[in-house]
């Protein structure tokens, strides 16, 4: 049979093949519904891009390279949802994606880095929550290779990158355990080579001291995101006689870690011990009792990755850095319930937070 054409679906549409070109390989301005008479047509005519011809013609392999751990970070439901954002923007572009572990390729190697941009073998890169001591995105960026980072502020002006704001949602977590009476609140923190984990840190010292609440450097334990590890840290934590009232988890599998701990140690959830976590996993639902937790807009983060990527490439955009940080949202359940007898006397107590807490809520 012979294959479809785009000539055949500017015949079929009624529209110039310049016009079917662009709706294609989507560049350049086409209307949303021009780009659906086209693509109802291509999948009648049962149409297939040329990829090759259209490597050729552009200079282009249009490939995307998405960059990230895949020890502790690829197979997770974060990445798996970052990388569907990144997926419906790209379905029908012509794209594809590339995968590298940022750990066996050594992109720490400048050399490296400077033989994939020279190779062409990508035409843009994703990197997924790079650690704070990876130097491949600054190196990527002075090489001048199209990239963004997800998951991950960079200090750099020079590097672009889409995150949550983890600051500002963690502020907002630690605020409501406070609100609801707690005054001795443990934090199990994050890995320590994460920005992300230091930033939620940060944020639950500054707001436990700016309500004039102590820090107890006891209760504040590291969990590396583990849920193993967070289980047995609590159980240590929550074995002792002196113990906190609430503990906020920096990422949901941690929680259910401390979630375990309680039950073994026969701690009623939330009635002795409130819990808290970030993330919203598929599961924090279904815990007993389902988790209060911070909710990531994950599908976002690929989305606004993407999107920016194929700005840059197709010349949509102009390529100007961006710095993206989107707000967290609270999901109030079950884990976490109130000290009646502290709420009274914070009622008439105004947040000394700022502005900053109330973007993040919203």
């Amino acid at each position: 049979m012979k294959m479809a054409t785009m000539a055949d679906i500017a015949r079929e549409t009624g529209l110039s093949r310049m016009t079917v070109s662009r709706a294609i390989s989507n560049t350049g301005y086409c209307s949303d519904h021009t780009r659906k008479l086209v693509m109802d047509a291509a999948k009648k005519l049962d149409y297939h891009v040329n990829t090759l011809a259209r490597q050729l013609s552009s200079n282009r392999t249009y490939l995307l390279g998405v960059i990230a751990p895949f020890s502790g970070l690829v197979g997770t439901y974060y990445f798996g949802q970052v990388m569907q954002g990144i997926q419906r923007v790209l379905s029908g572009t012509g794209y594809h994606l590339a995968l590298f572990d940022s750990q066996s390729e050594d992109f720490n190697d400048g050399r490296k880095c400077a033989n994939l941009c020279r190779q062409r073998r990508v035409d843009g890169l994703i990197v997924v929550a790079p650690g704070r001591n990876d130097r491949f995105p600054l190196t990527f960026a002075n090489l001048k290779m199209p990239l963004i980072v997800v998951g991950s502020s960079l200090r750099q002006q020079t590097v672009s990158f889409v995150d949550v704001d983890n600051f500002g949602a963690a502020s907002t977590m630690t605020e409501y355990l406070v609100r609801l009476g707690h005054r001795h609140i443990g934090f199990v923190g994050g890995a320590s080579d994460r920005r992300d984990a230091a930033s939620r840190e940060q944020a639950f010292r500054r707001t436990l001291r700016a309500h004039f609440l102590p820090v107890n450097e006891k209760w504040i334990v590291q969990g590396d995101y583990e849920i193993r590890k967070a289980f047995h840290i609590a159980v240590d934590l929550l074995s002792r006689e002196n113990r906190p009232t609430a503990i906020f988890a920096a990422n949901d599998l941690m929680a259910y870690g401390v979630l375990d701990a309680a039950k073994v140690l026969r701690l009623n959830v939330p009635k002795d011990l409130s819990v808290v976590g970030f993330d919203d996993l598929e599961g924090s639902a279904e815990c007993v009792p389902p988790l209060t937790t911070m909710a990531q807009p994950m599908k976002q983060l690929g989305q606004v990755a993407a999107g920016y990527l194929l700005g840059w490439l197709d010349g949509v955009d102009a390529p100007s850095t961006m710095h993206n940080k989107l707000a967290a949202r609270l999901v109030i359940r079950a884990s976490a319930e109130a000290r009646p007898q502290n709420i009274q006397r914070m009622a008439a107590v105004q947040s000394p937070l700022g502005t900053e807490d109330a973007s993040a809520r919203n």
